[in-house]
């Protein structure tokens, strides 16, 4: 099986990165994690995921976006009920046991609303999600998809690049209320100067 996915990496992806990623694989296949080190990564890894996963009620939680360096991230979230979605078919194997291969903007058509407690989206604005109206339908697929009282966490660069239209304008997000997380006490966090990694974070009333 190891054999077979080294050799599926080496198929699908160029040979110079061949080695990065056939370790990356076998890391993967026996439980091991593979981290990014950045600062935002560190801040997200150490801090704000387990401050979710201490929150009560976080029975049932969203991952946005799969890669080499977020298998391990169902591990903080022992006990529940935690899902990966990526819209990349080849990314299905760095993704949790409940994985869905579909974009943000269609997550109304695999989850009945109110269905999560909290939904972390973390590079993925700015990364794919570009359109005005694939970013509108987003969010508001979010936002119905959070029970009363749920968590959304927005994780973006506020640089030109990455930033292809203002939060602000955007309808659905505006029904979102800002939050602080307690352990940071704000409800935006600068977690990275350089590259201007920014967390938001955010509950939808009701809750």
């Amino acid at each position: 099986m190891i054999v077979e996915k080294i050799r599926t990496a080496l198929r699908e992806r160029p040979a110079s990165d061949f080695y990065r990623y056939a370790a990356i694989l076998l890391r993967n296949a026996v439980g091991l994690p593979n981290r990014l080190h950045s600062p935002d990564r560190d801040v997200l890894e150490r801090v704000v995921l387990p401050a979710y996963a201490r929150l009560p009620g976080m029975r049932r939680v969203l991952f946005v976006g799969s890669d080499w360096f977020t298998r391990h991230y169902e591990k903080l979230f022992p006990g529940q009920e935690y899902w990966t979605l990526d819209p990349d078919p080849w990314k299905r194997k760095f993704g949790a046991r409940r994985h869905i291969v579909a974009g943000l903007q269609s997550l109304d058509a695999h989850f009945d609303e109110s269905h999560f407690d909290l939904i972390l989206c973390n590079g993925v604005f700015g990364w794919g999600l570009d359109e005005r109206d694939d970013c509108e339908r987003a969010f508001l697929a979010c936002f119905t998809r959070l029970k009363p009282g749920g968590h959304f966490m927005l994780g973006w660069n506020d640089v030109p690049a990455h930033s292809p239209l203002p939060l602000a304008s955007l309808r659905s997000l505006a029904r979102f209320t800002p939050q602080p997380l307690p352990v940071l006490g704000t409800a935006r966090f600068l977690a990275d100067a350089q590259t201007r990694h920014v967390f938001d974070f955010y509950v939808k009333n009701g809750g």
